[in-house]
C-alpha cells in the first residue's frame, strides 16, 4: 500500500455526494419545519469521520465553529438532529434521530473543540448532521453504513474491519525494533505505547487498545492530540492487563505534495486503513470490540478503554 487518503479527503468526498445521493430508509420522520435554507447556515460543522456504523450505542463526534472559524462559547447548548439528504438544497430532509444533546469537549493546543454524543444508528445511507445552538445552525454530510459494507477492508481477504471481526495480526515498531521506519512516534516527547509490537500483543490473550495516528503529520485540526489523549488515559487509570499500542502511519517521512504517496507502515497496510487517526479496542479473544476514527474526545476514548478492560 503506497497511497494515502487523509481524513480531509474522505470528508470532502462524502460532502460532494450531497448533490446526487439520497439518504436511505428511516421513514416516519418529520421535517424540521422552521429551519432556514442551507445558504443561511451560520455554523460550520465538521464531521471528519470516514463513516459511521449502524448498531447500538455508536459514538458520533464532530467539530463546530462559526463561519469565520471562531469557536463557540463553552456554555452554549447544542442539539443535534440526523436527517436524510434530499439532493435538493431547497427541500428539507426527514428527521430520523433527534433532538439529541451534544456534549462539549474543550479545545487543546493542537485541536479544536469537539462535540459528541452516543446513539443507536439503525439505517444506512447518506445523511446530514444538523447542529442547532440557539438561533444558529449548521450541517455536515455523514455516511452511515452496515458493518458488512464498511469501506475499511482487510486486504488479505476483503473482509470488513469492524466490531466482531478478528483483529489483524501485524508487527508495529517498538523501542527495541523500529522496523526501519523514520520514526516510531512523531509525538514530542514520544508516547509510552511502543513497548510491544501489535502482533505480539494480540498473541498474549490480553485486551489490546491500538491507535493508528501520526501526531506530527495529522491533516486536520479536528483529529487533534489523539495519541497524547490516549497516552494520558493509559497513565491515569488502572486498566488491568490491557496492552496499549500506538502505530505511526508513515514508514517514511512525508514531504510536501508527495505526502499522499508516502509508504505507510506494515500494520496500516495490513489493516487497510484509508484515513487517520483510528482507534480499535480488541478483546482478549482477539475480536474487535469497538472502533473510532476522526475526532477523539477524551471521554469517548476513556469509555472505550473502560469497556475493553472491564
Amino acid at each position: 500500500m503506497h497511497r494515502r487518503s487523509f481524513i480531509r479527503t474522505a470528508t470532502l468526498a462524502v460532502t460532494a455526494g450531497m448533490a446526487t445521493a439520497c439518504g436511505g430508509g428511516g421513514g416516519g420522520g418529520t421535517a424540521i419545519e422552521d429551519l432556514p435554507g442551507i445558504e443561511e447556515q451560520t455554523l460550520a460543522v465538521l464531521a471528519a469521520s470516514l463513516e459511521f456504523l449502524t448498531g447500538p450505542d455508536r459514538w458520533i463526534a464532530f467539530g463546530i465553529t462559526t463561519l469565520d472559524r471562531s469557536p463557540l462559547a463553552e456554555d452554549r447548548a447544542v442539539e443535534v438532529y440526523l436527517r436524510t439528504l434530499t439532493g435538493d438544497p431547497e427541500a428539507q430532509g426527514e428527521v430520523v434521530l433527534g433532538p439529541l444533546p451534544a456534549t462539549f469537549s474543550p479545545a487543546s493546543e493542537t485541536g479544536q473543540s469537539i462535540y459528541y454524543l452516543q446513539t443507536d444508528l439503525e439505517v444506512e445511507g447518506l445523511f446530514e448532521i444538523v447542529a442547532i445552538s440557539g438561533d444558529d445552525f449548521g450541517t455536515a454530510a455523514v455516511q452511515i453504513v452496515d458493518p458488512a459494507n464498511s469501506r475499511v477492508i482487510n486486504p488479505e481477504d476483503n473482509s470488513p474491519v469492524v466490531p466482531g471481526t478478528m483483529a489483524i495480526s501485524a508487527p508495529t515498531p517498538t523501542v527495541e525494533d523500529d522496523r526501519g521506519v523514520f520514526s516510531i512516534c512523531t509525538q514530542s516527547p514520544q508516547c509510552g505505547m511502543h513497548e510491544m509490537s501489535l502482533d505480539e500483543a494480540l498473541a498474549t490473550g490480553r485486551p489490546v487498545v491500538v491507535m493508528f495516528a501520526t501526531p506530527q503529520f495529522c491533516q486536520t485540526a479536528v483529529c487533534g492530540p489523539s495519541v497524547e489523549t490516549l497516552d494520558g488515559i493509559r497513565t491515569s487509570g488502572e486498566w488491568g492487563d490491557t496492552i496499549f499500542i500506538h502505530s505511526e502511519i508513515f514508514a517514511e517521512e512525508p514531504t510536501g505534495a508527495q505526502a499522499a504517496a508516502t509508504p505507510v507502515t506494515e500494520a496500516v497496510a495490513a489493516w487497510g486503513l484509508p484515513t487517520e487517526p483510528w482507534l480499535f479496542t480488541v478483546e482478549a479473544d482477539g475480536r474487535i470490540l469497538e472502533r473510532l476514527d476522526g475526532p477523539m474526545p477524551e471521554p469517548v476514548l476513556r469509555s472505550m478503554v473502560e469497556n475493553v478492560s472491564a
